[in-house]
């Protein structure tokens, strides 16, 4: 009996040790599990906070303290909170980085000083080809440059004369367009053209650079599409040269609509000038050329 009850007390103690040994193992499993979920979701957190930030900081570029300060004030957001205040630089004119950082919470975490850590770089450039482009054309001297932001926003008329061809402002044949001078010379676009693409804008993404012909004959029911889009911004080609019944339109500019005066071949629409965030159009030149009529987008480029 003594022989069986001294086993017995040795295998309770070897019962004892391997359980103590199994809890602890389980305790630094969840252990693990727990930090290593809470890092990950921090690290979603902190990454969704710098690319909000970045996104948002480019929209004011290249106006830099103006772009760091509403980076932070995004980043430092309601929604994602105990966030400090990011670190902003600007790699380019165009370009904004945002660093953000925030304590990671759990078991052993907080004693390890843990810290997620994400970075995003967002670009804004001029786009090369635009979607949804009114059949409108402009001057580039009568556009607004993104030089001159006082430009912006202060009300204006846009002359639209039938019986000049090549007037600063004109109505142009979006179906034709080739980098060649002079192809689109006897193409047409009639008034119930002109009235669909003002009411949807054009659907395939047109390119810059290159020649478009003058719309030929009437504007039936334009003023009443028109009349139906007060307050709305319109898509305009800008354009630099003026030959053979062709425009060269070398970018895009923005313009809210808020009146419109039609009588005989004088047609006027009043309205302003704006800046325009582009979307689903890849991302074209720098900003600030003389292509840069405040029409930009916007890209996550890290």
């Amino acid at each position: 009996m003594s022989a069986l009850s001294t086993r017995m007390r040795r295998d309770s103690g070897q019962a004892m040790l391997f359980m103590v040994f199994a809890l602890m193992g389980l305790v630094a499993i969840t252990s693990l599990v727990i930090d290593g979920g809470s890092w990950f979701r921090t690290q979603r957190q902190v990454q969704t906070a710098a690319d909000a930030a970045a996104l948002a900081g480019a929209q004011d570029l290249p106006d830099q303290a103006t772009a760091r300060q509403r980076a932070i004030d995004i980043a430092q957001q309601q929604n994602f909170s105990g966030i400090a205040a990011p670190a902003v630089t600007f790699p380019s004119a165009g370009e904004i980085d945002v660093v953000a950082e925030k304590p990671v919470s759990g078991i052993f975490m907080p004693a390890l000083n843990a810290t997620a850590r994400a970075h995003a770089r967002a670009a804004v450039s001029v786009p090369a080809n635009m979607k949804g482009v009114a059949p409108l054309a402009v001057k580039n001297t009568a556009a607004c440059f993104i030089s001159d932001p006082t430009c912006f926003n202060k009300p204006l008329t846009v002359n639209l004369d039938d019986s000049q061809i090549g007037a600063l402002d004109g109505w142009i044949n979006l179906d034709c367009h080739d980098p060649s001078l002079g192809v689109c010379k006897k193409e047409k676009a009639q008034g119930g053209e002109l009235s669909t693409w003002i009411e949807d804008g054009y659907g395939p993404a047109l390119p810059a650079n290159q020649w478009y012909g003058i719309k030929t004959g009437g504007t039936n029911g334009v003023k009443n599409t028109l009349d139906q889009h007060f307050g709305e911004t319109f898509l305009i080609p800008v354009w630099d040269q003026f030959a053979s019944e062709n425009y060269h339109i070398i970018g895009w500019a923005a313009f809210e609509l808020e009146g419109v005066a039609f009588n005989g071949q004088s047609k006027k629409l009043t309205g302003r000038w704006v800046k325009f965030f582009a979307h689903d159009v890849p991302a074209g030149k720098p900003i600030g050329g003389p292509d840069d009529f405040g029409v930009h987008v916007i890209n996550l480029t890290q």
